[in-house]
């Protein structure tokens, strides 16, 4: 029972790190051309750069989509974990190369790449994972029958965890400067 209550919360929580990321990304016209030309500095050729943005901007909202409902959540969360794994796989690629281009991962970041971003994606495909499992491991239960109150407690600790991840460069920079 308890893996039903971990898996809604990593669930929650991927699904908004995923929908802010998206969201950031579509806030007006400024934030898909600054996101296209991240994708560009990262080595896309410029006539697939806006192609390859808006395929992430839709993986992303097709994950944050597909993670709510218990019988599409697996699919949700294996989009999720693909794109945690392409994600860090260029980001290790870009950083071999040396190129200090910015992650615009929440898009306004202008901060370059670094380990930290791969970090967070650990952490992130960690979460995943857990959810993945639990959510399997639990699909014959669903949600029904599950106590209300710790619905509440794990969505509320998955909102608060989300909230880290979106601000974790900030974070990071903020632990840096002591």
């Amino acid at each position: 029972m308890l893996f039903a209550y971990i898996g809604f919360g990593c669930r929650v929580l991927l699904a908004l790190v995923f929908l802010a990321a998206a969201a950031s990304k579509l806030r007006g016209r400024r934030g898909f051309i600054e996101f296209r030309a991240a994708v560009s500095a990262f080595g896309v050729k410029p006539r697939w750069s806006s192609a390859a943005a808006g395929a992430v901007i839709a993986c992303e909202l097709a994950a944050a989509a597909l993670m709510p409902a218990d019988v599409t959540a697996p699919m949700g969360l294996g989009i999720g974990i693909a794109l945690l794994i392409v994600f860090s796989l260029v980001i290790g690629s870009a950083l071999r190369r040396g190129l200090s281009t910015s992650c615009r991962c929440f898009g306004t970041s202008t901060r370059p790449l670094g380990a930290r971003h791969l970090v967070r994606n650990a952490i992130l495909l960690t979460v995943a994972g857990a959810g993945l499992a639990a959510t399997v491991l639990t699909g014959h239960m669903g949600s029904a029958g599950l106590d209300t109150a710790a619905l509440f407690v794990s969505g509320f600790a998955a909102v608060v965890a989300a909230a880290l991840v979106i601000a974790y460069d900030d974070l990071v920079a903020l632990a840096l400067l002591r």
